[in-house]
């Protein structure tokens, strides 16, 4: 019986986490085959490249303007209900698209259907997955995120055997009908409870092992999870009990130049959720991390959506070019698991600081590469493709540690304006520029002084690692000689 026990309790922690790779792997990889559709587009419509990138810019500035709408949807809403509207909004989008006679249609497939439908979705998902892995969330939102890239990687090269044979329309309505697919997998990711605060779990541990009566603490359920598991914490200290591991990890209640408002105490009487969010998007800390979200936005919609384009300029061959962007993804997927992995381990900064190096020489490598330099540009998507998926674990991840609790849906709905305005800002400066002086050299001058921007947010307001250097230690010595 304890062997069963603990089976089901493992499938209960690894269901949800599994499901949501699922949903995350068919929902995106339909939307990042724009790269392949988008020559498709200008050619049927006899548009320049400027006018071919306005449904994807339409899809990023209304994933931008609803974001905030749909987190605070997430804090109110149960998961299941908006997921499952997210997937039916998917499938409608494609059919729409499948049957578009102008550009115009194609933006209002693109603005109004796919992005409502996909944002549903990702906020949904990472909603989900922080606030279940409360705390350790990097590993967690990393096999999520791993869905995409797998969903890319596999759908790029069937899509570009597809559409020769069969036309960009009906690949666009095979799209819907795979995005249904969704549907079931929803289902059971939402299944159980939904929210599991295990930081506020762990401080009622902390409190019962240190033997304090519930009276030395207010209620935690009327708390934020990470006040309760600091105040448990300092309980446990006070009584002479050893500290508990959470409190040495990378939950913060303060931060340099702010205050974390959604884990702050409020007085009596005032509007606990609405003042506290409020409080928390006001801080400097919550302004330069999503500074360094709109860089990730510029740097990741700027090299996935013009890379193919510009190695197709250098000299490489239309098929390989979107088997290096396979290449990329599954390069992602590693980046998402080890990279918000080791952050749980190591903290955020430092694996975050790894990773936009590797951002950077692989995206070097990536538009310096020519026809005759193939292994340079397979080499370099598979660099850049690793940091980026990293650091797109890591940030999520961040902002769960610094301001998760009840308002994060609201607060990561915030954030997830910054990669839109970066992918939107990064979209049309590189069609400009290419209808201009006929290359996409801008665009890795974006993403160059992008990954800048994010490292420094991270280094200045990203959730600090304590007792980092003794966990480096213990790693060391366990290494055999």
């Amino acid at each position: 019986m304890p062997k069963l026990s603990i089976s089901r309790a493992g499938l209960r922690r690894t269901v949800p986490v599994l499901a949501a790779f699922v949903v995350g792997a068919v929902a995106y990889a339909p939307l990042y085959c724009y790269p392949l559709l988008a020559p498709q587009f200008e050619g049927a419509f006899h548009t320049s490249r400027e006018l071919g990138q306005m449904p994807w810019t339409m899809f990023l500035v209304v994933s931008a303007l609803c974001s905030p709408v749909l987190g605070r949807a997430f804090d109110i809403v149960a998961d299941r209900v908006l997921l499952l509207l997210g997937a039916v909004l998917l499938a409608a989008g494609w059919f729409v698209a499948s049957v578009a006679t102008g550009v115009v249609f194609l933006m209002a497939a693109y603005g109004a259907l796919l992005a409502i439908g996909i944002q549903l979705v990702f906020v949904g998902t990472t909603t989900a997955m922080a606030r279940r892995y409360a705390g350790a969330a990097g590993l967690a939102l990393g096999v999520a995120y791993a869905g995409p890239g797998i969903g890319v990687a596999l759908a790029l090269p069937l899509a570009a055997g597809l559409i020769p044979e069969i036309g960009w329309r009906s690949t666009a309505g095979a799209f819907g009908v795979i995005s249904l697919i969704a549907v079931p997998f929803v289902w059971i990711m939402t299944m159980g409870p939904p929210v599991l605060f295990a930081a506020e779990a762990k401080a009622k541990k902390a409190v019962a092992d240190a033997g304090t009566g519930s009276a030395a603490l207010p209620p935690t359920a009327a708390l934020p999870p990470t006040t309760a598991q600091t105040q448990a914490a300092a309980t446990s200290r006070a009584a002479g009990a050893p500290a508990s591991p959470s409190a040495t990890g990378l939950h913060e209640t303060s931060a340099p130049g702010s205050i974390g408002a959604s884990r702050e105490l409020l007085p009596a009487g005032s509007r606990t959720r609405t003042e506290a969010l409020r409080r928390s998007i006001r801080t400097r800390r919550f302004l330069i991390l999503l500074v360094g979200a709109i860089g990730i936005g510029c740097i990741d919609e700027g090299i996935f959506q013009m890379s193919s384009r510009h190695a197709v300029s250098q000299g490489i061959d239309v098929g390989f070019a979107a088997t290096l962007l396979a290449v990329q993804s599954y390069a992602y997927v590693a980046g998402q698991v080890v990279g918000g992995g080791l952050s749980d381990r190591f903290g955020r900064r430092y694996v975050g600081l790894i990773c936009a190096a590797l951002m950077a020489v692989g995206a070097t490598a990536i538009f310096a590469a020519t026809g005759s330099l193939l292994a340079l540009a397979v080499a370099g998507n598979a660099i850049y493709g690793f940091g980026i998926g990293a650091t797109i674990a890591i940030r999520s991840a961040a902002f769960s540690d610094v301001f998760g609790g009840h308002n994060f849906g609201a607060i990561f709905g915030v954030t997830a304006m910054a990669y839109p305005a970066g992918g939107v800002i990064v979209m049309n400066a590189g069609g400009l520029m290419y209808d201009r002086i006929g290359n996409y050299w801008p665009v890795y001058g974006i993403a160059m002084v992008s990954v800048l921007a994010w490292t420094t947010a991270l280094m200045i307001a990203g959730p600090r690692r304590h007792g980092l250097r003794n966990r480096l230690r213990s790693a060391r010595a366990r290494i055999p000689a």
